[in-house]
C-alpha cells in the first residue's frame, strides 16, 4: 500500500510539472521581432509605407535612424535621405505618433507595439 501511495504522489507530482512547463513555453516572453511599428515617411512626391521592428525601450529617433540615414539637431530631424528642411522658406521636418502631432522631440518619445509613426515636411509659420 505504501508503494502504491508513493507512486501516486511521484506521478502526480510528475504530471503537475509537465503541465507548468508546457504552459511557460506556450505564455514566452515577446522579442524584438515581435515589436513592431508602421513607419511612413513622405519625401516629396515619393512615400514609404512599412511595418518595422523595433527593441523594448526604443524611441521615434532610434526606429528611424534604424530605417533611414537621419540628420539631426537636440533630438529635432533636420533630414531624412538627405532630404534637409528648408528655413528659408519655413519648411521643417515633422512627425505624428498614431495620427497626432508629436508634443516632443523623436528622441524623446518612446515607441510601443503597434504604434504608427508618420513623417513628413510642412512649412511652419511663427505665430508672431
Amino acid at each position: 500500500m505504501k508503494k502504491l501511495y508513493e507512486f501516486l504522489v511521484l506521478t502526480g507530482i510528475v504530471l503537475f510539472l509537465a503541465a507548468c512547463s508546457d504552459s511557460e513555453s506556450n505564455s514566452r516572453a515577446k522579442t524584438s521581432e515581435d515589436f513592431q511599428v508602421r513607419l511612413i515617411v513622405k519625401t516629396g512626391s515619393d512615400k514609404t509605407d512599412e511595418k518595422v521592428s523595433f527593441k523594448k525601450g526604443d524611441t521615434v529617433m532610434d526606429v528611424l535612424k534604424a530605417n533611414y540615414k537621419v540628420k539631426e539637431k537636440g533630438g529635432f530631424i533636420t533630414a531624412i535621405d538627405g532630404l534637409s528642411q528648408d528655413k528659408k522658406t519655413g519648411r521643417y521636418w515633422m512627425f505624428d505618433v498614431n495620427n497626432k502631432l508629436a508634443s516632443k522631440s523623436a528622441d524623446k518619445i518612446k515607441v510601443k507595439d503597434g504604434d504608427k509613426i508618420e513623417f513628413y515636411q510642412k512649412v511652419y509659420k511663427d505665430k508672431k
